[in-house]
């Protein structure tokens, strides 16, 4: 398995520079933590009250022997992650583009992993400090609902709230079409679409793409009924497959495609074209 080690040290050859490493570096951090993820939901298909979510994967990663010093690298993977999507976002990619719509998607990554990563450093400095890490419960659930709320008490807000959740479900099929369908994301690769890379990535693109949808049906439910309780998070969406017969049964292919997707962008980290 590639390690952030190994990415910093065998990084792809004539790509040496500062902000090639700032990216395979991160990369390797968020393959780690989606694997992560996935075996906390593997746990949750077994039967554990698991709590499979990006902040309860950072918890689960210091309850490990060594935990200080893993969180500590995580962390500094998560803001080497954050830094490089906001320098893709003045520079631009050298792969997936520098158009101006390509500009702004990674700003917009770049401020999502930043907050992923400053959640990481308060986990790290509470592990350090000898006291448990207060990340929230249910997949971030709870700041979904206090999102939620506030939106709902605005003009036409339980509209906008069900235009959100139908803007994750649309999001969710166009990665589908995208990435599963298409395979755009084997452009970024130096392998070929028959690799075993690629298909960790079909799989792992289509498993996140079942989560969106479940996290996007929420909010529209959240809308239509104005119960700001419905908007639920990452956890919640696979505890709701937990609590189904036939839920139980997705929820271990979701599972199972969460973790392949950790250990694809793991593999991206050494075998991305550039970064």
């Amino acid at each position: 398995m590639t390690t952030i080690a190994d990415v910093t040290r065998h990084g792809s050859p004539g790509h040496g520079d500062w902000k090639e490493t700032l990216g395979r570096v991160g990369l390797a951090g968020k393959g780690v933590l989606f694997a992560v993820i996935g075996l906390l939901a593997i746990q949750l298909a077994m039967g554990d009250a698991s709590d499979a979510s990006q902040s309860g994967a950072i918890e689960w990663v210091g309850s490990q022997p060594f935990g200080k010093f893993l969180l500590v690298a995580l962390t500094v993977a998560l803001f080497s992650l954050a830094a490089w999507r906001l320098l893709d976002a003045v520079v631009g990619d050298p792969v997936e583009g520098s158009e101006a719509t390509d500009r702004a998607k990674y700003a917009v990554k770049g401020v999502l992993y930043l907050a992923l990563a400053v959640g990481a450093l308060s986990a790290t400095i509470a592990n350090w400090n000898g006291s448990s890490s207060s990340s929230q419960s249910g997949g971030g659930s709870q700041g979904s609902q206090q999102a939620t709320a506030i939106v709902l008490d605005w003009p036409a807000g339980r509209w906008i709230v069900v235009a959100i959740g139908l803007g994750v479900i649309g999001f969710a099929l166009y990665q589908v079409k995208q990435q599963v369908v298409d395979e755009e994301f084997t452009q970024r690769l130096s392998v070929g679409e028959d690799h075993w890379i690629a298909t960790l990535g079909r799989y792992g693109y289509l498993a996140r793409s079942i989560i969106y949808v479940l996290v996007g049906w929420f909010f529209v439910q959240a809308g239509l009924t104005y119960d700001a309780s419905e908007a639920q998070g990452l956890s919640a969406a696979l505890q709701t497959l937990a609590g189904e017969g036939w839920g139980r049964l997705v929820l271990w292919g979701v599972a199972v495609g969460l973790l392949g997707f950790g250990l694809f962008t793991l593999a991206e980290a050494k075998y991305r074209r550039a970064a």
